[in-house]
């Protein structure tokens, strides 16, 4: 999938479940941060595109320790996780849709694919506009504000820190 689709899926599962939308987006395009322009010959979890980064325990871990520690965190960081985490698994839910899929295990080859479409073909295309249709639903129902960007509370943390 290409950062465009990614983007607009993590913007679509911050204002589905009313969360903060920038750490959604942040988590959305994260799991690329592996993005190399080469592939090694053996090919790890820990050397190529698609590798740990992709992996689908990291966003589970993310959201595992939110709700362990809700009660005893800020609700703002509880929110971020939050939405930090389902972004993420946004990302990875788009990349299960081609063929080369995420890992699952604990090698490289260990994958889970649906095998639905190619990155940056008519299908991915369609993809997105579905994603824009969603979005084009929401926004017919609410506007974005500052508040729906950051957060309520991340908000008035940084008006709280200028004064």
């Amino acid at each position: 999938m290409t950062t465009g689709t990614h983007v607009l899926a993590g913007v679509a599962v911050a204002l589905y479940f009313k969360l903060p939308i920038f750490p959604a987006v942040l988590g959305s395009v994260f799991p690329d941060v592996d993005l190399k322009k080469g592939f090694p010959k053996k090919r790890t979890l820990f050397n190529a595109h698609r590798g740990i980064t992709h992996h689908v325990a990291i966003p589970a871990i993310l959201m595992f320790a939110a709700f362990f520690f809700k009660d005893v965190i800020p609700s703002v960081i509880f929110k971020d996780v939050l939405s930090f985490s389902l972004g993420y698994t946004s990302h990875l839910l788009l990349d299960a849709l081609t063929p080369l899929g995420v890992p699952v295990g604990f090698s490289y080859r260990q994958r889970f694919s649906f095998k639905l479409l190619k990155s940056g073909k008519l299908s991915e295309i369609v993809v997105a506009l579905l994603l824009l249709v969603f979005l084009a639903g929401i926004f017919k129902k609410e506007s974005i504000t500052l508040e729906s960007f950051f957060g309520r509370g991340n908000i008035s943390f940084l008006m709280n820190m200028l004064k």
